[in-house]
């Protein structure tokens, strides 16, 4: 076998690591996937093993007649079963594969995962043909490409950006000129990049003339499929503070009881933050009606139980939950998922799901406020700005070391691997819709008013609103419940 594929790949012209005749050799499909690789015009180079095992799992799209600029990604990494109406199928969650110990291995096994991810993305831009290591790079007196994770990022006196940039073996310093389009851009350590330039005459330095970000593909419209169901999201409930708004509660919940337009409503999504915890934030004790967060977790599911029984609900932690803080979480104990009826799944955060045919991610959102620390102009009060930086760099909280906790996991699950129909995150008590590259995006407001705390750091919250799609169209809307 190893003999006829290297011959046929002989043949094409095309180069094959060690690595990769030994896992096509091994594989069930071999033949199937050498068709694939051949017929993907936007294959790498060299193909390595990591390559046969993408090509082995999802075959890539082939390019219309006039091929675009950016090579088509498939939409979602492994292939998908079509669910069946009222299904709720989870693609990729942590609960129950955390095998993290917390050493510096594990650290690196982490960040290894994401550079290898994010680079295999980055590997099918065709800017980024022929791309190498960095180590290669600085032996080659002309235009280099190459793939690194920002280590650094800092502004000269005269305005030009420098990103100190490495990958497995090496690293180097990026010079991206003031005045170039990409000089504008905001940069945050530990992102992934694709860089075009050419190299200095000591090899020291790049000047950059294009920075690539994995970014989602163009045209990622959701078409109707078919599904006559809603899904609304209701995020940041907070039970337990005293400044949880129950009347707007009762108004949503008799809403779904009676309401023409609730009837279609068939599922609820709820990215986080379900009770307001003990000990998050300074002074949170004053602000509590319920003190033991078990009890909290009761009341909750009391008030779970008026939601009509013909609508499922998806729960998933956030950092005021009775989980660990370091993301990603998995879902809640057993403790907290047996108060709660059959119809209520529990997902740990981030999770990608798919309902009816559409691919969900859900992200509690803990590290918008990473972003609106380090990108300049960003805010936590406008949350679809800071989705929308999420989804360019794909990964949602590429930071270590701030305000947002990484469990060092041999696999990076808040890598963006794959593209979504719909984004929802919470967090940060606001109401957002919009769309990103046909991608639908949603920030799910809260039900909590503003606490002391908030009112320290100029919190606005925009509490009691709920964003709601239909499933079969795509379509968008909110429903204000904040008000009689």
């Amino acid at each position: 076998m190893k003999k006829r594929i290297l011959k046929i790949f002989e043949d094409k012209g095309i180069l094959l690591d060690p690595g990769a005749i030994d896992e096509l050799s091994a594989a069930k499909d071999a033949m199937k996937c050498v068709d694939a690789i051949l017929s993907d015009p936007e294959r790498p180079l060299v193909v390595t093993k990591a390559d046969v095992q993408y090509y082995l799992t999802c075959q890539p799209v082939k390019p219309k007649a006039t091929p675009p600029k950016t090579a088509p990604e498939p939409r979602v990494a492994l292939p998908s079963i079509e669910a069946e109406p009222g299904e709720i199928r989870i693609l990729k969650d942590i609960t129950g594969d955390s095998t993290c110990v917390g050493n510096v291995i594990d650290f690196a096994k982490l960040f290894n995962d994401r550079f290898q991810t994010l680079k295999k993305i980055l590997a099918r831009r065709r800017e980024l043909a022929g791309m190498m290591s960095i180590d290669r790079a600085r032996k080659i007196q002309k235009d280099v490409r190459f793939v690194g994770i920002v280590n650094d990022s800092r502004t000269t006196k005269n305005g030009h950006t420098i990103l100190d940039i490495e990958d497995e073996d090496d690293r180097i310093q990026v010079l991206i000129m003031k005045g170039a389009k990409k000089g504008m851009d905001a940069f945050i350590k530990d992102e992934v990049l694709g860089i075009v330039g050419s190299l200095s005459k000591d090899g020291e330095l790049v000047i950059a003339k294009d920075v690539i970000r994995p970014e989602v593909p163009l045209n990622n419209s959701m078409a109707p499929n078919g599904s006559n169901a809603i899904v609304a999201f209701v995020s940041d409930i907070h039970v337990g503070s005293s400044e949880f708004l129950p009347d707007a509660w009762n108004r949503f919940v008799a809403w779904l009881n009676k309401n023409p337009v609730a009837k279609g409503i068939a599922y609820i999504i709820m990215p986080g933050d379900l009770v307001d915890g003990i000990g998050i934030y300074p002074g949170q004790e004053d602000e509590l009606s319920i003190e033991d967060v078990y009890e909290q977790y009761q009341e909750f599911a009391r008030l779970v139980a008026a939601v009509p029984h013909r609508i499922k609900i998806v729960m998933m932690p956030g950092n005021h939950d009775a989980v660990r803080l370091a993301e990603p979480q998995p879902a809640l104990p057993k403790e907290v998922s047996s108060m709660f009826d059959s119809r209520v799944t529990f997902v740990g955060n981030p999770c990608y799901m798919e309902i009816e045919g559409r691919t969900i991610l859900a992200y509690h959102g803990r590290s918008m406020d990473d972003f609106a620390g380090n990108i300049p102009n960003m805010s936590q009060m406008r949350p679809a700005e800071i989705m929308k930086e999420m989804l360019r760099r794909r990964h949602l909280a590429p930071i270590y070391g701030d305000r947002t906790a990484l469990a060092p996991e041999q696999r990076d699950y808040l890598v963006i691997d794959r593209v979504p129909d719909i984004f929802v995150t919470g967090h940060v008590h606001r109401c957002a819709i919009g769309e990103y590259r046909g991608i639908k995006m949603i920030n799910a407001s809260a039900w909590q008013g503003q606490t002391e705390y908030q009112r320290m750091r100029n919190q606005v919250p925009e509490p009691a609103r709920v964003p709601m799609i239909d499933l079969g169209t795509g379509d968008i809307w909110v429903e204000d419940f904040s008000s009689s």
